[in-house]
C-alpha cells in the first residue's frame, strides 16, 4: 500500500485509533497569506476529485497562523467549496475570537454544520472526537 500525501504534506487518509480522517495543516504560515492560500486551493481540489461523497471527517490545523477578516473568508469559503465531502470537521489552534468570527461567518453563509463542527485547543482531543461516530 502506498501512502498518499496531501498538498499541505499530511498523509492521506491518516489513520487514527481505528478512524480515518483528513487532516489539513493550515498552521505555521504565520502571516503568509499567499501561501496559505495556494495551499487551501491546492487542498480543495484534492478534496474534490477524490471519490466518495459527504464522508470526510477533516481536522484544520491553524495553529501559529495570522486569523485577520481576509483570512477567515477565505477559510469560511474553502469550507463552503468542500462542505460537500465533510462528515465532521474540527478546527484546532484557533483564538477564541476567530473561533467567534468563523462561526459568524459560517452562519451568514449557505453551510451548515451545526454539530458536525467543532473547536478545539487539544489536537488529541479533536482526533478522538472526528473518529467517534456520534456527535
Amino acid at each position: 500500500m502506498v501512502l498518499q500525501k496531501s498538498p499541505s504534506g499530511s498523509l492521506s487518509p491518516y489513520y487514527y485509533q481505528g478512524g480515518e480522517l483528513h487532516p489539513l495543516k493550515y498552521g505555521g504560515f504565520h502571516t503568509d497569506q499567499s501561501r496559505l492560500f495556494s495551499v487551501m486551493q491546492a487542498e480543495e481540489a484534492f478534496i474534490l476529485q477524490s471519490p466518495g461523497q459527504y464522508n470526510r471527517r477533516i481536522w484544520i490545523d491553524l495553529y501559529e497562523t495570522r486569523l485577520g477578516s481576509e483570512t477567515i473568508d477565505a477559510l469560511v469559503q474553502h469550507i463552503h467549496s468542500i462542505s460537500g465531502k465533510i462528515n465532521k470537521l474540527c478546527l484546532v489552534g484557533c483564538p477564541w475570537l476567530s473561533r467567534r468570527k468563523i462561526r459568524r461567518r459560517l452562519k451568514q453563509s449557505p453551510v451548515r454544520l451545526g454539530r458536525r463542527l467543532r473547536f478545539f485547543s487539544d489536537p488529541e482531543e479533536a482526533k478522538q472526537w472526528l473518529v467517534r461516530n456520534s456527535f
